[in-house]
């Protein structure tokens, strides 16, 4: 059954492969699935080259993977963790998604490329050329034949961050065979939570190899949001911030319900001001979103033509730049988070939250941990219309000690929840020790 699995997997990825020839140019506003096509034809001789010509075999290497651009927050704080623990370091940073091409060239690696294909050959190749210490995998995603030859050669496999909600597929037949053909084969698994871990033991982990670490995401967003209160965008928002509401990561369910429920705002409140980050910038999404405040009579302006000079920023103002979405929730009186309206799920809620700030999002919530105990404590609303986005707003900016306790709770969950990063360094380094002895 694992042989013909593998073959029928290996094959699959063959027929990817092949495919990948004929995108022959990088595409710069298709799917995420031709660009990573794309991506991946040069990522095994990238990751080739490095190891033959710029690997220092005296200094250790730890190849790091994620998915996408969400993993990279939790990655990138466990990486400066290692660096300031190990000293002299290398790392390879891998991903799957395109969404993390861009935001991994400020990964602290020596190389960042897309994750080749999980071929044994060619995992065997990298393995054999690169000799990590350790090999670090995401949340839930670990690759078979990757984990599969580095355990044949005696590498470990960690499981960082890790995470299974317990609406996941991968508790599901079939999705459990794969969990259970993977997931089960790493070396360790640093939880977020007590009950992911308990999930992670349903899927045939040995649970004691199972440590709760917590969320690495709560440091790197703590760290990142006291480095904006210092930076903050190339743009002065502070005169908007009582009537401001800072929209990230939304897709066009989101934005629907958004700037219809803005219009009724504005009826009652007309000094309030939107900003809106899509999930996704490419020009035909600041394009359908510019034409949408159009069509409902907002004032709309865009990032890249204001100057830190500018007094208004319109009605609406669309955000068509990657990077900045954490900064601006700073200078927000109210956050929405998107993606809850969508089979893809809730994004972040941690940046709002480390700002201080009330958060309000979709129905599709449940996998994300940080917005269940969030909603527990009165720091998020979920929101299933724009009526019901008019009610929270105006709760909220009626009654400034509403705000106020809110942003500390806010706040309290972010200081309690601090410290996985060391945990999960720790855990790291008790893997390593045992396997050098």
């Amino acid at each position: 059954m694992i042989l013909l699995a593998n073959i029928v997997y290996q094959f699959l990825l063959n027929l990817m492969r092949i495919a990948s020839v004929f995108v022959a140019f990088e595409p710069k506003q298709s799917s995420k699935f031709l660009r990573g096509l794309y991506g991946r034809k040069d990522a095994y001789r990238r990751l080739r080259e490095w190891g033959e010509n710029s690997r220092n075999p005296d200094i250790p290497t730890f190849w790091i993977h994620v998915s996408s651009a969400g993993e990279l927050l939790q990655a990138r704080t466990v990486a400066h963790c290692l660096r300031k623990r190990m000293g002299d370091i290398q790392i390879v940073l891998t991903f799957f998604s395109s969404s993390a091409q861009k935001p991994a060239t400020t990964f602290p690696s020596d190389i960042n490329t897309y994750l080749p294909w999980d071929l044994s050959g060619d995992m065997a190749d990298l393995l054999e050329i690169l000799r990590p210490a350790a090999i670090l995998f995401t949340q839930r995603e670990v690759w078979p034949n990757l984990n599969w030859q580095a355990k044949i050669r005696g590498i470990p496999t960690i499981l960082v961050a890790a995470t299974l909600p317990k609406y996941s597929k991968k508790l599901r037949w079939p999705w459990c065979v794969y969990a259970n053909l993977t997931i089960a084969q790493v070396n360790a698994i640093a939880a977020v939570s007590k009950n992911d871990g308990k999930r992670f033991e349903r899927s045939g982990f040995d649970n004691d190899l199972i440590k709760v670490t917590g969320d690495p995401a709560v440091d790197a967003v703590h760290e990142r949001c006291n480095y904006s209160n210092e930076r903050g965008p190339n743009l002065d928002l502070g005169s908007f911030e009582d009537s401001l509401i800072v929209a990230g990561s939304t897709w066009g369910a989101d934005e629907e319900i958004l700037l219809s429920a803005l219009v009724e705002i504005r009826s009652v409140r007309p000094e309030t001001k939107m900003i809106i980050v899509p999930h996704e910038v490419f020009p035909r999404n600041i394009q359908r979103l510019t034409k949408r405040c159009i069509d409902r009579g907002l004032d709309v302006s865009q990032f890249s033509s204001l100057s830190r000079e500018t007094k208004n920023i319109g009605d609406v103002l669309v955000v068509d730049q990657m990077g900045i979405l954490p900064d601006l929730y700073t200078f927000s009186a109210i956050s929405y988070v998107g993606g809850g309206f969508s089979n893809k799920g809730l994004h972040s809620v941690l940046e709002p939250v480390a700002a201080g700030r009330p958060v309000l999002f979709g129905p599709n919530y449940k996998n994300s941990l940080a917005a269940c105990r969030l909603l527990e404590m009165g720091v998020a609303r979920v929101v299933l219309n724009a009526e019901m986005i008019t009610q929270v707003v105006t709760e909220h900016f009626s009654d400034s000690t509403v705000l106020l306790k809110v942003s500390r709770n806010a706040l309290g969950y972010i200081d309690a929840n601090r410290g996985a990063t060391d945990k999960t360094v720790d855990l790291v380094c008790n893997v390593l020790e045992t396997f050098n002895r």
